[in-house]
């Protein structure tokens, strides 16, 4: 199954190509006011667009709502053609909003953004980054395609940068990229007022990024904004900000969110005798804090929060949530059952537990179930694993019991994650097999619906599986079926991943001439998306695939091999034979990554907040980050079991393979193992784990029968099961991770 299967082809994977550089410039960050000529060069001057300051508030496309007062009439006068082209992106960019809490007349939230993923960021530590991701991208292209009508090669200038929301600033640090891309050139001046903010500092080490002069610091507190008026409200009244909070934090505009927030503190305290919604808003304080890499920060207010909460059903929240973050930005699974079970006891104290009391304690046993796993990965001692993933085994079912036949829709979502994170134990302890078909039945109710941004995340889910467990022909046509769904839904972010892991199986069964074209199409598709790691990966894909099959490397990747890896296009220029040319690509550090258990729902080249220290999932599931394929040019894809190959790496420190474990084997984990310091290295990964086997089959059965039951409801919301990532510095979460979402991917 190859990527041909996808018609028509989007007219980037036409283009034959794949040659481009990284912008290297673009955006000036200006923290004193100084002479644009002296900044940017006398050409500049009559380039220059002023652009004028947005208010205070961070309100959502404050910033590009100025640029476009500019722009419009301009592109009307000028290439009213281009507002056709974009005109879907255009009408969001510029719709009126009605009533929603803040005032009326406001422009859109740009990105529609359902109530369940609003009211599930500011109940989970959750991001929302897939979506909104291909709607900046799409904003991006049309200002490349509007900013003609201001000149040729504008320099905009931008006053009040740092008042710009990070929704803005986004948009416009694509649009710089893709216009370098194209050869045009955009460049951006901002201009501080204010000072600095967090943003600026994460944006300022960006490699199209120039400072003059040192960044004001970020504030402790976020700066005031006069007028920011919040109606008075009621817990689970009409008028509760929740919602507008969830937004803020849903489209990662945090300034908004911290602004929102203190407005409605500041509100609510004056009122007295309302301690719950205090402790609740300094809860959302928290998350925001979280999102934005703010972990000890975060905890602290999570604390601050425990010790104002009365209710509960909130302790046991707030002790949940601390557990939560200190697992996965601490790493530290001991303090976490320490909070786990201080929630646990909030919730056991109550003579009859509500809905929310057991939905509650359903997450926190997923919690345990998440720290169980870790350390049953993380530890050498096999009797002390095997008991680790038994334990997780069996808090996840407990979990699944209590919220089994609960109606409403929070249990369902509930019911169907915890489903999901009893799939993935399956596959991280080796029962590739029964993980599958157990996938496939919970997975039954979402994919009836016939949404197809439901099977996307399955096929690939199902493909993965199937790769690992050596049954490569079914795995390409998995791959195959998830590419012709992400083709139609014009979905270049998941494109990309598909193409890749296609090609990464295509590798694995010998067929260099079909790995060889979705790499390309990967790589394709990478750099109009001008991601820069996964170029490099795509390309490096590529050139293994020609090398591994003796093929000629055509002049468009010639190109792009002598930007990307030179001394391995050197050495191709002088006619090397195989064996050496495979030396000079590892030489080059010309790497692929092997496919993760899940599609990647954290996109740093959009959301432009730094990488996360650690990959949980490709931790739990033993799945290297990157790995050198040399000794597929001796040895055959397949060992004798036909079982997945493992290829040990080379040129790279296990360390850097699988973040956060020392020595990981290479590539997809087989069923044997040769070493006793590796991480992945034990009797589960390959399936033998000592995990009661009846403790498992019972719980599956009877999790498989209720997911599927009848009367579930027919539809959930896709915003509340699409790709959402974890926080600014959070990992890429496994479907372990209390706050996944439905589809397997996202988090409530």
């Amino acid at each position: 199954m190859t990527s041909d299967a996808v018609a028509p082809r989007p007219a980037w994977l036409q283009d034959p190509t794949l040659a481009w550089r990284p912008a290297a410039r673009g955006v000036v960050l200006c923290a004193q006011p100084h002479d644009l000529a002296d900044c940017l060069g006398p050409n500049a001057v009559e380039a220059a667009v002023d652009i004028g300051p947005p208010g205070v508030g961070h309100d959502h496309l404050c910033g590009l709502q100025e640029l476009l007062a500019v722009l419009l009439p301009a592109v009307r006068g000028t290439l009213p053609e281009v507002l056709e082209r974009h005109a879907e992106v255009v009408g969001l960019l510029t719709r009126q909003e009605g009533p929603d809490g803040e005032g009326t007349g406001r422009r859109g939230r740009f990105v529609p953004v359902s109530e369940t993923a609003s009211l599930g960021t500011t109940r989970r530590i959750s991001r929302e980054s897939h979506i909104t991701a291909g709607w900046i991208d799409r904003a991006a292209r049309f200002l490349v395609d509007a900013l003609p009508a201001l000149g040729g090669r504008p320099v905009l200038v931008l006053r009040a940068f740092d008042r710009w929301d990070r929704i803005s600033v986004r948009i416009l640090y694509r649009t710089v990229l893709i216009a370098d891309q194209q050869g045009q050139g955009v460049t951006v001046r901002g201009l501080l007022r204010d000072g600095g903010t967090l943003f600026l500092e994460r944006l300022s080490r960006l490699r199209a990024v120039r400072v003059c002069a040192a960044l004001p610091p970020a504030p402790d507190t976020p700066r005031g904004a006069p007028g920011l008026a919040v109606e008075p409200w009621r817990s689970g009244g009409p008028a509760s900000p929740l919602r507008a909070i969830g937004d803020a934090i849903a489209l990662q505009n945090f300034e908004r969110a911290d602004l929102l927030i203190a407005a409605h503190l500041e509100a609510v305290g004056t009122e007295g005798g309302r301690a719950d919604d205090l402790a609740d808003l300094i809860r959302l304080q928290a998350i925001s804090e979280a999102q934005t890499g703010r972990i000890d920060t975060a905890v602290a207010k999570l604390e601050q929060s425990l010790d104002l909460a009365e209710k509960p059903e909130l302790r046991a929240h707030l002790n949940y949530l601390i557990a939560l973050l200190v697992t996965k930005r601490k790493d530290d699974t001991q303090t976490a059952r320490d909070y786990y079970l201080r929630g646990l006891e909030c919730i056991d104290a109550l003579d009859t537990p509500g809905v929310d009391a057991q939905v509650e304690k359903a997450w926190i046993l997923n919690g345990l179930a998440l720290a169980a796993a870790i350390d049953a990965r993380g530890t050498e001692d096999t009797e002390r694993r095997d008991a680790l993933f038994k334990e997780a085994f069996e808090l996840e079912f407990d979990a699944f019991r209590m919220v089994r036949e609960m109606p409403g829709d929070s249990a369902f979502y509930l019911r169907y994650n915890l489903s999901h994170n009893l799939a993935f134990l399956l596959q991280i302890t080796g029962r590739h097999r029964q993980a599958e078909d157990f996938l496939r039945s919970v997975s039954a109710t979402m994919l009836g619906t016939g949404r197809p941004e439901f099977f996307v995340p399955h096929h690939y889910a199902i493909a993965v599986l199937q790769l690992r467990r050596g049954s490569h022909e079914e795995a390409a046509a998995s791959f195959g079926a998830a590419v012709r769904v992400a083709g139609e839904l014009r979905d270049p972010f998941h494109l990309e991943k598909l193409f890749a892991a296609a090609g990464y199986t295509d590798l694995r069964r010998g067929d260099h001439a079909d790995a060889a074209r979705h790499y390309r199409d990967a790589a394709r598709t990478a750099r109009r998306l001008c991601d820069e790691p996964a170029f490099a990966q795509d390309l490096a894909g590529l050139l293994w695939a020609l090398t591994l099959g003796g093929s000629r490397w055509d002049r468009h990747t010639l190109t792009a091999a002598r930007i990307w890896y030179p001394e391995a296009a050197g050495a191709y220029d002088r006619g090397v034979g195989g064996d050496e040319l495979a030396e000079a690509l590892t030489r080059a550090g010309a790497e692929i990554a092997p496919p993760s258990s899940k599609l990647p729902s954290y996109l740093a080249a959009i959301d432009l907040e730094g990488l996360p220290d650690r990959d949980l999932n490709r931790f739990l599931a033993g799945i290297t980050a990157r790995e050198n394929p040399s000794r597929l040019l001796g040895e055959g894809a397949r060992s004798a079991s036909g079982s997945v190959k493992s290829v040990e790496m080379e040129g790279s420190s296990g360390a850097e393979r699988v973040a956060g474990a020392e020595g990981a084997s290479g590539g997809l984990k087989p069923a044997e193992s040769d070493g006793t310091s590796r991480v992945v290295d034990s009797p589960v990964a390959g399936g033998t784990s000592g995990v009661a086997n009846s403790v498992v089959a019972e719980g599956v059965s009877a999790t498989a029968e209720a997911v599927a039951a009848p009367g579930a409801p027919a539809t959930v919301d896709a915003a509340a099961q699409g790709n959402t990532a974890g926080t600014a510095r959070a990992v890429p979460r496994g479907v372990l991770d209390p706050a996944e979402a439905v589809a397997g991917r996202g988090r409530r």
